[in-house]
């Protein structure tokens, strides 16, 4: 009897549909004689070692679980990895020690500008107490200048800019113990005709532009190491940046990404073309067996519960005899 060209239609798709659906085969249940059908069953797992291309589908399948293992332990010592620098970089960022020494680099610096002006300035208030104290036509007691020098020296103290509380405290310990040594030959010298206010106030005339001139140029100066000292401050957390960066020698994280994804979109194609060959390849040859024994639906039998006439060997010959 010839095999009816609608079924055969019929059973060429269906293998072609069951055959791709392979993962789902287990759903299959006994349809024997449900539709009055001839059924044969093929044992797939049985034949698919029987492909000469089957040894090559086991070593690509074998190196895409290998590629996953390796991309797998790759990214989780790269997430570690990623988290170490992370803490690193912000213990960097934190860290209080190089600001600190900058500070005190930044101190240091300004008070000895500050001390450079200061020495500038009493040079021109000593000569000028010499100059005027000279000029007086009455005898001036030994300790005449020393009185419009402490008195000078206790106004620039009060109109000084101070950078830090320690300076200021020794400030308030020089104030202290000049006040008590002015007080002292205050108590010593008696009236005369020298005018020692008026002295003073003509010195500190002249050494109030100068004064001014020196406390902006402290600032100025002050803002500037300031400056520097922020820029070294800043080029020295890069470079401790960068070396921590140069040490963990991450890599750019969609590079990596992007590279492993198609390795392994690659391999997964290769391992589903190997399988599709062969599951092609057995679809032909129970194509052929079924024609020849004029059955009208194949089925996959994963599980041993389809009734039908069973091909598996006799596709198996087919690969022997070939």
């Amino acid at each position: 009897m010839k095999l009816n060209t609608k079924y055969v239609s019929l059973l060429l798709l269906l293998i072609a549909a069951l055959i791709t659906m392979y993962s789902a085969y287990g759903f299959v249940t006994n349809r024997q004689d449900s539709d009055g059908l001839s059924i044969g069953v093929v044992r797939l797992d049985d034949l698919l070692e029987f492909n000469d291309s089957y040894e090559d589908y086991k070593i690509a399948k074998f190196e895409l679980e290998q590629m996953e293992n390796q991309y797998s332990l790759e990214q989780t010592a790269l997430n570690q990895k990623a988290q170490l620098q992370e803490e690193q970089l912000k213990e960097v960022a934190l860290h209080d020690t190089l600001t600190d020494a900058l500070n005190v680099e930044l101190q240091a610096r300004i008070g000895i500008k500050e001390n450079e002006l200061n020495q500038e300035l009493n040079a021109k208030r000593q000569e000028l107490s010499e100059t005027y104290l000279a000029q007086l036509k009455v005898a001036q007691k030994g300790y005449d200048l020393e009185i419009v020098n402490l008195q000078l020296d206790l106004y620039a103290l009060d109109g000084r800019i101070y950078i830090s509380e320690e300076q200021k405290a020794a400030a308030d310990a020089e104030r202290n113990q000049k006040e008590a040594r002015l007080k002292e030959l205050l108590e010593k010298r008696k009236p005369s005709d020298v005018d020692i206010e008026a002295i003073q106030q003509k010195i500190q005339a002249e050494l109030e532009p100068l004064r001014t001139k020196g406390e902006q140029e402290l600032i100025a100066y002050a803002e500037s190491v300031q400056a520097e000292l922020a820029k070294k401050r800043d080029e020295m957390l890069q470079n401790q940046v960068k070396e921590i960066i140069s040490k963990n020698n991450l890599p750019v994280a969609q590079e990596w990404n992007e590279s492993w994804a198609k390795r392994l979109a690659d391999k997964e194609a290769e391992v589903a073309a190997l399988h599709d060959a062969i599951l092609e390849d057995v679809r032909m040859r129970a194509a052929i067996i079924a024609e020849e024994k004029q059955l009208e639906l194949v089925l996959i039998d994963a599980g041993g519960n389809i009734k039908g006439l069973d091909i598996t060997d006799a596709i198996k010959a087919s690969y022997r005899v070939q």
